[in-house]
């Protein structure tokens, strides 16, 4: 291991490693990898073999700086012995032509991975020489202390120099109007209304268990009187960020606890909906990424807050050069994954923040927006530099972009919920509430909203998730209560990994114009679901339906392949010429928004429609259905992982393999924990009920489509053009009301031989 010693330069700490005035030419080779290159952003340079750089060479320097990982200087460790010969090359990639750059050591005769891989973090050169003034130069920062002054210098350059930031750029159409109902006015300490032309922060972080002060109904006239939030027991995290709005030259702070009255349920209600607008439309938001409770406050703010921990590292290299390591995501807070990243509140405040200041105890303060990401140990030149390329930056990369389409993006929208269904929540039934600001912000594609977190607009297919992995519990520890909003039906119950890829097979009307492959395009033209049966929603269990209007699968029924049908208004028709797919394709044009080359026209939310809630909570669904027995028979295991969620076969009466069932824990189970990980229900009979039909083209050469376990079953119908199917779902009823225990597909020709009754099923 490398010899350390910590050294003090201007009051900031860090840790330098093999120090020595001594050079060598692999060090040299090393600062070259520094020097800015605007025709190449990757190039290898060869360092000699492993016996020259590891073994004989006596500079401990270049040593230490390969063997730097996440971090932490380790020892190199492969289950290998490395030969004498074998090349180590130099791995240099330089981001927007400036002077950071991330080195890997690759080991290999011909450059391939033939034992391994040296990954590092990024570097910077440390200035030299005051005057210095290139792009970008690494800082040396202080240990305990945040440059507060950054705050208000990069919130002032972003203003200034990002036209990628303005509102107006970035902001979803139906989310620009909101605005909270009450602000955090720091100047008078006290609660004051919302202002349509107030500019204000948003604060995310975690509640935890900690008890905190809220606003309340009784207390909400108190809190508007100047000095009122003074002396109140507010929790520090909440008293540190608005320091921090002070530091960043504003006056106005919107945080849940305080700006929502938590006993006014209706006001309550439309601020959940309206969550999304009020984050995207703040100028900057707050983010406590290490904060597990709302007393943990935001370390490192001089004379206000506790101090950070951060440790920089930096190395001699040559006689005048110096580079210290840049870490873009905190190894500790990713390596623990606090509370910040695990809770489901916070999932949209991040993904709605345009610009972001993030504050953590392990690492610099950041500020991250639509154009570039900012941090305290990197130092800018005087004039804030445009990066060319946003889509680097977080921001971009989130699923934001997407949804801002009119066009309808499903597998987007999957996404969302994948990950977002990983996260936890104190209350189980804010898993749909939380939600409500996502889906308020998708009505702008989604115009028919969600129905318990299922889009209405192609509610056949959506009923037709699946659990990923074993992993899946209730949120529930004792089974979903009667009373609860939430669902067995809706992946909302649920905590854990889904898969949602079945939903693909919905996505009718893909623009031509995408990439095939990466969207699975083609998926629609090689499976169909069809929808048999129309489903009402309830708010209460003996209360009248609401239909359920599946627009996709109608439009693409009257439009799809066909010359026939008038075009609705603003759509034009045109051939399209392809060896596979319909032979036309759709237009549309009109003041506000163009769409080009759709398979066949989509709902769009016109001047005359009725407005439509982003999200509708609604604990039962009813429909008009048949039902049938089959026998639970063998577990399917196949070359998958195990910790894939457990799948069964269907038999019918006389043995016949008729289908397969992915399982769901039981939701009303009384056990604390509700597994499925060693159920086993061969023999017994299950009752199931058709909820849509299907059909999958059945040929070898699209086995791409195949992602379900029977796929390969001996007995599963092979040599016929399309392979056909209904999708059924296993249920058992608590009195009049039937719960979701798993979903499958059967057979068509088996299931339609079955003693099917129909029924009117009503599932909670």
């Amino acid at each position: 291991m490398a010899k350390s010693r910590k050294t003090k330069r201007q009051g900031k700490t860090t840790r330098q490693i093999g120090a020595s005035k001594r050079s060598c030419s692999i060090c040299q080779k090393i600062i070259l990898a520094f020097t800015p290159s605007r025709s190449k952003k990757r190039l290898e340079e060869v360092l000699g073999t492993w016996k020259e750089v590891m073994v004989d060479s006596k500079c401990q320097q270049h040593k230490d700086i390969l063997l730097f990982q996440n971090g932490r200087a380790l020892r190199f460790r492969f289950p290998v012995p490395i030969a004498a010969d074998t090349l180590v090359r130099l791995v240099r990639y330089h981001w927007d032509d400036n002077r950071e750059c991330r080195i890997e050591a690759m080991l290999g005769q011909t450059g391939n991975l033939v034992d391994g891989t040296l990954r590092s973090y990024s570097f910077v050169l440390l200035p030299s020489h005051p005057s210095d003034n290139l792009d970008r130069y690494g800082r040396l920062i202080h240990a305990h202390w945040t440059d507060s002054s950054l705050f208000r210098r990069w919130k002032t350059d972003c203003d200034q120099h990002h036209q990628h930031c303005k509102p107006s750029s970035v902001i979803l159409p139906a989310l620009a109007s909101i605005r909270p109902a009450w602000l955090v006015d720091i100047v008078r300490q006290c609660l004051v209304p919302a202002q349509p032309t107030d500019s204000y922060v948003c604060l995310s972080y975690v509640w935890g268990d900690t008890k905190q002060f809220t606003t309340a109904m009784d207390n909400l006239e108190r809190l508007q009187q100047p000095n009122a939030l003074s002396f109140v027991p507010l929790a520090k995290t909440i008293t540190h960020a608005m320091a921090v709005v002070e530091m960043a030259g504003e006056k106005f702070l919107w945080v849940d606890a305080l700006c929502i009255v938590q006993d006014d349920d209706k006001q309550k209600h439309q601020d959940v909906q309206n969550m999304s607008g009020i984050y995207a439309n703040a100028t900057f938001t707050i983010i406590a990424r290490s904060a597990t409770n709302a007393d943990s406050g935001l370390p490192g703010l001089f004379g206000i807050s506790q101090q950070r921990k951060v440790q920089q590292h930096t190395w001699r290299l040559g006689p005048s050069s110096t580079v210290i390591n840049i870490q873009y995501r905190d190894w500790k807070d990713d390596q623990n994954r606090g509370a910040w990243f695990t809770r489901g509140w916070t999932f949209q405040e991040e993904l709605f923040s345009r610009r972001q200041l993030v504050l953590r105890e392990h690492g610099p303060a950041h500020w991250t927006c639509m154009s570039a990401q900012w941090r305290e140990d990197i130092r800018l030149p005087d004039i804030t530099i445009q990066m060319p390329s946003p889509k680097r930056y977080p921001y971009q990369r989130s699923i934001y972009p997407e949804i801002y389409n009119v066009s309808p993006n499903i597998p987007k929208l999957a996404k969302i919920i994948e990950n977002y269904n990983r996260r936890s929540f104190t209350l189980p039934e804010d898993s749909l509430r939380a939600f409500s600001g996502i889906a308020t912000a998708l009505l702008s594609s989604f115009q028919g909203g969600l129905i318990s977190g299922l889009p209405a607009d192609f509610f056949y297919a959506g009923l037709l998730w699946f659990p990923f992995s074993k992993d899946i519990v209730l949120r529930w520890p004792g089974g979903i209560p009667k009373a609860s909003c939430v669902p067995s039906w809706s992946w909302a119950a649920w905590k854990g990994s889904l898969d949602l890829k079945i939903w693909r097979v919905a996505d009718t009307w893909r623009p031509v114009g995408t990439n095939l492959r990466s969207w699975r395009g083609e998926q629609c033209f090689h499976e169909r679901i069809f929808p048999i049966v129309e489903w009402s929603y309830h708010t209460t269990s003996d209360g009248p339906g609401i239909e359920i209007k599946d627009r996709f699968y109608a439009l693409k029924e009257k439009y799809f392949d066909s010359d026939k049908t008038r075009c609705p208004p603003g759509w034009t028709r045109r051939p399209w010429t392809s060896s596979r797919g319909p032979n036309w394709v759709y237009n549309y044009h009109d003041e506000s928004r163009s769409l080009r080359c759709l398979f066949h026209p989509i709902h769009l939310q016109g001047k005359g429609d009725s407005e439509v809630p982003g999200m509708t909570i609604a604990p039962w669904i009813s429909c008009y259905t048949r039902s049938a027995t089959l026998l639970a028979a063998e577990e399917l295991i196949d070359s998958e992982p195990e910790y894939l969620a457990q799948c069964i076969s269907l038999r019918d009466s006389i043995g016949t393999w008729a289908g397969f069932l992915t399982l769901n824990p039981d939701p009303l189970s009384p056990s604390e924990t509700s597994d499925t990980v060693n159920l086993d229900l061969t023999g017994n009979s299950l009752t199931l009920v058709e909820v849509a039909r299907g059909e999958i083209w059945e040929p070898t050469e699209v086995p791409f489509f195949h992602y379900f376990k029977d796929a390969n079953h001996p007995e599963r119908p092979k040599g016929v053009p399309w392979y056909q199917f209904y999708w059924v779902m296993w249920v058992e009823w608590r009195g009049d009301i039937a719960y979701r225990r798993g979903l499958g597909r059967v057979v068509k020709s088996i299931w339609e031989a079955q003693d099917r009754k129909k029924m009117h099923l009503m599932l909670g």
